[in-house]
């Protein structure tokens, strides 16, 4: 994590013989300086028959295993009040009370919410702040991730220390927090819940000053890392080990992300792009990988997107609003695609990186045409998918309606009767340089041609000679435009050739591999 400290204990906080949570223990200052658990859906009550314990690892090396409830008073070994807290410490210490770094709230088998009841998960908070704000934060966090992470939630509870103490018998006894802070993880979370509640997941913080009057103030999680290193002893690396991070949608090599090269004939994308200022997302919905799209965030459109066909019967989905990819925004995002904020002010937050519903509002001669398109998938969600705006480049509403919709159903229809395995589809565009402009700005680039080719090599090869010699690979293509504009088959060579002249590639440029030949 990078906090630093000779006498930092790291605790695995076991109880009835099963391990529960993770401590990192402060032995010199007597407090945890955090506590790691993962988090479980609950009704927010507390236990309140359970006795405060203490940590015998921390008595000495030869203790292990479970907690152990405290000793009666009187009886306490020095070796353990030399170790940690004790109870005696908070007698007289009447302005604070026993903070849970792992609130009982936030577990709910009866052992999980018993074994937050050791004073090594607890720290010395101001009354006003546990009962007031801390308390109402908990519960509001609670109640978030009971409603809208599907998955594991990992959550980190921690604090920052200012020097004062709880003193007893004029000793140093306690440090006393100066901050408290939390930060949570759900990779697996309700894409299609409120704004105001989405953009707090996969991740999101908070902190709160140890003192009377003072709210609780939620933020990023770079905001409170930033913030954090300016209150703690800590290095470079802090919470990066700690917080898991939901994988990266956009990626430097397909080959790196689980299922992204399975889009890819023989996981190979088209080489020989020269452009340096592309991005390769890993187009990511409901938390799986569906297609990848090579994305220009400069031009605001994708120069490609490659998909797997799945026999259709072509019909759309029309209930999915529009996405754009987090990714590309800031790389702490989610790596699933989200739907537009209903706020467009909000837009402004990405729009820097990537085509807004905005950009589209006024431009009526255009219609938003999809790359991998809907009636190219069957299951719901690869349907869902498709309508991310990085999935979509404008097309002159004659084109899209008439000819490329057109060669949209015929490929479907192609590829349902006379293909027998797995068909690779990989769509394009070529750009001119016109663009559509918002607020006297360039804005979304708007392609001269667009292109697309498959390759299945399990083929039928009884299928009539008019269908045959357009297998296994094939390409076509079409201008852009309201007029000329009749859609041209080609040989998948035959294409290669036209975009060469017409893309920023070298002469190796190659669609598929090896042009979509089995290797022998």
């Amino acid at each position: 994590m990078g906090i630093r400290g000779r006498n930092l204990k790291r605790i695995c906080q076991r109880y009835g013989d099963k391990l529960r949570y993770a401590t990192l223990y402060d032995s010199s200052r007597r407090i945890a300086l955090y506590s790691a658990y993962s988090f479980k859906k609950s009704d927010g009550q507390r236990r309140m028959d359970t006795p405060w314990m203490y940590e015998p690892q921390l008595v000495t090396a030869d203790e292990n295993g479970n907690m152990r409830v405290l000793p009666s008073s009187g009886e306490t070994d020095p070796l353990i009040e030399e170790s940690q807290a004790l109870l005696a410490d908070y007698i007289d210490a009447v302005q604070y009370e026993r903070g849970q770094l792992n609130p009982d709230q936030h577990q709910a088998d009866n052992q999980d919410k018993a074994s937050t009841y050791t004073l090594t998960n607890v720290v010395p908070l101001i009354t006003d702040l546990l009962e007031g704000p801390w308390s109402a934060y908990t519960d509001m966090l609670r109640r978030r991730l009971n409603n809208f992470c599907h998955g594991v939630a990992y959550v980190v509870t921690g604090v920052t220390v200012s020097g004062l103490t709880i003193q007893r018998e004029r000793e140093d006894r306690i440090a006393v927090p100066k901050h408290l802070w939390s930060a949570y993880c759900c990779p697996r979370f309700d894409n299609n819940s409120p704004y105001d509640v989405r953009y707090m997941f996969p991740t999101y913080a908070a902190y709160a000053f140890n003192a009377i009057g003072y709210s609780v103030t939620e933020v990023p999680l770079k905001t409170l890392e930033a913030f954090l290193k300016n209150q703690t002893d800590v290095d470079k690396t802090l919470l990066t080990c700690l917080i898991l991070k939901s994988q990266a949608a956009v990626v430097e090599d397909f080959n790196h992300v689980d299922r992204c090269k399975d889009f890819l004939y023989m996981g190979t994308p088209p080489r020989a792009y020269l452009s340096s200022s592309v991005k390769k997302i890993c187009q990511q919905y409901m938390d799986k990988p569906r297609f990848i799209s090579f994305y220009d965030p400069q031009k605001h459109i994708p120069i490609y997107s490659a998909y797997t066909f799945e026999k259709s019967d072509g019909d759309k989905r029309g209930d999915v609003p529009w996405m754009f990819e987090p990714q590309l925004a800031t790389e702490k995002s989610s790596s699933n695609m989200e739907p537009f904020p209903q706020s467009s002010l909000m837009h402004k937050n990405f729009e820097d990186t990537q085509a807004v519903l905005d950009d589209y509002a006024d431009v009526i001669q255009y219609e938003r045409g999809q790359l991998n398109p809907d009636e190219h998938q069957a299951d719901p969600m690869d349907k869902a998918a498709t309508y991310t705006l990085t999935n979509v480049i404008p097309l002159i509403r004659e084109f899209s309606f008439g000819p490329w919709s057109t060669q949209v159903e015929l490929i479907r229809k192609r590829l349902n009767n006379y293909c027998h395995g797995k068909a690779y589809v990989i769509t394009g565009v070529t750009t001119s340089g016109n663009m559509i402009r918002r607020d006297n700005l360039d804005r979304v680039a708007i392609p001269e041609y667009i292109w697309t080719a498959y390759c299945c090599t399990d083929f039928d090869h009884n299928a009539p000679y008019s269908e045959r010699y357009k297998l296994p690979v094939f390409g076509a293509y079409g201008l852009n435009d309201r007029v000329n504009n009749h859609i041209v088959e080609v040989p998948i060579k035959n294409l290669e050739k036209f975009l060469k002249g017409k893309m920023d590639v070298d002469k190796s440029f190659q669609i598929f591999y090896n042009d979509c030949v089995p290797d022998t």
